[in-house]
């Protein structure tokens, strides 16, 4: 209870400190940052924080004690180690990180980087067994040099490291789990070597296969994704195995791992959460063949990112699980990185790293790992069910373990409801986060005109806020909506869209309509679109026309798309180039989402054009033109953040050419190139009236992504002649 009420009353004041930062109060931010980590010393937020004020003040020294003492007792994040580094270089140069992380250069070779080299980074401890091999495969693959920390093998490795001429070796005694499981000796190196290059950080079991990998180098891997402008390239981690008893798998060095371990499982991950990871940008993959054999408890976490451009804002995750690229930088692409870990040695070697608690959790999958081997000397993975032998690269894509760029999305599921559910002809789903300060207004706006709980389901959605923000919130849903609405606590805070399609699934009546808390529905809304539903019952979805409003209180109507109530002719041909309504002023059949699938996390912001498109495809949309919803613009939105920071047309550029993979092959480059024009202008027009407001920085950002989008000659002449007036301006 006392720990309980500390970390409360940390939190108080970490936001207390937040708060003084975007008031310009620094000083009083800082001792309200310090006074956070006298309370919770371990509170990583606090940490970055306050140190970044520091380093911005020019405290480099006081920013580094901080940064060091958050380190010894969180050793495993990333973002404090990047922090520590950075100002590491800032205050001693760029030699300082690698006395800091124990990094001592062992041999003699001249490291001269040529301006295209592709390094390989990876750490050993006891390798000498698969060294020849792991080298000789890579630099078939168009490797240049290789950048290897050993941490304290015992063995021939660095005998042999330093009789490789390509091999640039350095030693450490730091503790594994202290440089993050490897990641933080990878950034020291890169920060002096590989900014700007391509880089694959792996480990001497782990072998990476991508499409068409037996004709393709990763030298052209990688001029492929500098064309595409990818930063980053994911992959899925493969365990190889053979059909024998791990004990009796034996291998030669310079043996090819996969004359020895030919297989692996069909069923290759057991659990998949879109979106996920700790920055939110990736598929995450949990289970495979270690699950199926040694159980849950491992959390065998699948997912990897072995292949970088680094550069000076890349934040190299613990065991290259996470990047922080923003999504339009990660590669669509992806491949897998083979395992080649169950060897004959591998039983010996579980033993000793039990005993070293350096691997994750105190070595926790290994002593997962050494309880089955106790229990069985005879140890082995093959299952003629699951067991599949690996043939080519082709036939991982076949099995959907790699993607090729063509690969189709899989839209999240819906899932039909059971058939003896209650069917409302309504559900009004009211989203809310972490505010209180709208949602009234807009549960009242839609209690005030509703029918009965038969013909209206009304529930508020709350998107894992924190217990205090989420207990006001459920006061005044309560306050307003008594027994009428219902109120779900999310577990945890998912974000845009997921969150929305939490909605979807919740949903039990026909149709249903998705508010944020900042919107609110004008009286007549309900009945006058389900009059206009009822007079076309095929149609799939049904929109009205909408008002904005912003802080001062102006009123913004938008387009009219037609005269008179009804459905829309061609609307397909319109809805392809933009987006044309509103998220709030949109109704959908239940039925529809379950047959198209939820909102797509990969469109990131342009999540419900990409929704709009894909049922404008096949089912016609019902029309209203009276305005009878609308919605708040604050510019404090995640809307007006993207808008500044040209994210907004990053992500309707990867919305464009996704869509150009499901719309109907006779139009789909049509319609995507004339979408991608129309956004190309949109930008200019965005970044004028940023330069009207003197917001140079915006401007400079949309221009950059307008001219992304292919733009026409005379709208890549606005463009580049308001470029050249922001410059003249800065």
């Amino acid at each position: 209870m006392e720990n309980r009420k500390i970390n409360n009353s940390a939190e108080v004041r970490f936001k207390l400190a937040k708060a003084w930062q975007l008031k310009g109060k620094v000083e009083t931010a800082i001792a309200n940052y310090k006074e956070v980590l006298t309370l919770q010393p371990n509170h990583i937020p606090a940490s970055l924080k306050l140190g970044s004020l520091l380093v911005e003040r020019g405290d480099l020294e006081d920013a580094l004690e901080i940064y060091t003492q958050a380190l010894e007792l969180n050793p495993n994040e990333a973002e404090l180690h990047k922090h520590l580094i950075d100002t590491l270089v800032k205050l001693k140069g760029i030699d300082c990180p690698f006395h800091c992380y124990q990094l001592a250069r062992i041999d003699n070779r001249n490291l001269t980087v040529n301006p295209d080299d592709i390094f390989c980074c990876v750490v050993v401890r006891n390798e000498a067994l698969r060294l020849p091999y792991f080298l000789s495969y890579y630099r078939d693959k168009g490797v240049d040099k290789f950048l290897v920390v050993d941490n304290g093998s015992t063995d021939d490795t660095s005998s042999y490291l330093l009789s490789q001429s390509d091999v640039y070796l350095w030693h450490s005694n730091l503790s594994f789990n202290r440089a993050n499981f490897g990641s933080a000796w990878f950034e020291v190196l890169l920060r002096k070597y590989g900014v700007n290059h391509w880089c694959l950080t792996v480990d001497a079991d782990e072998i990476l296969y991508y499409p068409n990998c037996e004709t393709k180098s990763i030298r052209q891997l990688c001029q492929e994704l500098d064309r595409k402008e990818k930063k980053a390239f994911n992959a899925i981690l493969l365990d190889m195995y053979s059909e024998k008893a791990i004990g009796e798998t034996h291998y030669s060095p310079g043996q090819p791992f996969l004359e020895v371990c030919p297989y692996f499982d069909k069923n290759y991950y057991h659990t998949k959460y879109e979106q996920s990871g700790i920055y939110r940008n990736q598929t995450v993959y949990f289970g495979g063949v270690r699950e199926r054999v040694f159980g849950k408890s491992g959390e065998y976490y699948l997912t990897k990112v072995p292949l970088i451009k680094y550069h000076l804002d890349l934040v190299l995750g613990g065991g290259q699980h996470f990047t922080n690229s923003p999504n339009a930088q990660i590669a669509l692409e992806s491949g897998c990185l083979l395992h080649f870990k169950y060897f004959s040695s591998f039983l010996s070697y579980v033993e000793r790293e039990v005993a070293r608690k350096e691997h994750y959790g105190d070595a926790m999958q290994y002593q997962e790992y050494a309880k089955l081997i106790a229990a069985n000397n005879n140890l082995t993975f093959y299952d003629i069910n699951q067991s599949v032998k690996l043939i080519n690269s082709q036939q991982l894509v076949e099995l959907g373990i790699m993607h090729t760029e063509e690969f189709q999305f899989e839209f999240p599921k819906i899932s039909p409801l059971p058939a003896n559910t209650p069917r409302p002809f309504w559900s009004a789903m009211v989203t809310v986060y972490n505010r209180t300060h709208h949602i009234g207004q807009a549960l009242r706006s839609v209690i005030e005109q509703a029918p009965s709980p038969e013909e209206m389901q009304i529930e508020v959605i709350n998107d894992g806020a924190d217990k205090s923000i989420q207990d006001k919130i459920e006061a005044i849903v309560k306050a307003v909506g008594g027994n009428r609405v219902n109120f779900y606590k999310h577990p945890h805070n998912v974000g845009h869209p997921h969150i929305f399609n939490v909605c979807i699934e919740r949903a039990q009546g026909q149709w249903v309509h998705i508010l944020h808390d900042d919107d609110w529905v004008k009286p007549g809304f309900y009945n006058t679109l389900q009059s206009g539903i009822e007079k076309a019952p095929t149609v799939g979805a049904a929109f009205c026309r909408q008002l904005y409003t912003d802080n001062t209180g102006n009123l913004r109507l938008s387009s009219l798309e037609k005269a008179t109530p009804g459905i829309l002719e061609n609307w397909l041909e319109k809805m392809a180039i933009g987006c044309q309504m509103q998220f709030s002023s949109m109704v959908v059949r239940r039925d529809v989402y379950e047959e198209l699938g939820g909102f797509c996390p990969d469109t990131k912001s342009a999540f419900d054009w990409d929704m709009w498109k894909r049922i404008a495809i096949h089912y016609l949309f019902w029309y209203e033109p009276q305005a009878l919803v609308c919605s708040s613009q604050d510019e404090t939105t995640e809307t007006s953040h993207l808008l500044k920071s040209g994210g907004q047309i990053t992500d309707t550029r990867r919305a464009i050419e996704i869509a150009r993979r499901y719309l109907p092959n006779n139009v789909a480059d049509e319609l995507s190139n004339k979408a991608l024009q129309n956004y190309a202008e949109y930008s200019l027009i965005l970044a004028q009236q940023q330069f009207n407001r003197l917001d140079y920085k915006s401007a400079i950002a949309n221009i950059r992504e307008g001219l992304k989008c292919s733009p026409p000659p005379q709208v890549e002449k606005g463009l580049m002649s308001l470029l050249a007036q922001v410059e003249h301006r800065l």
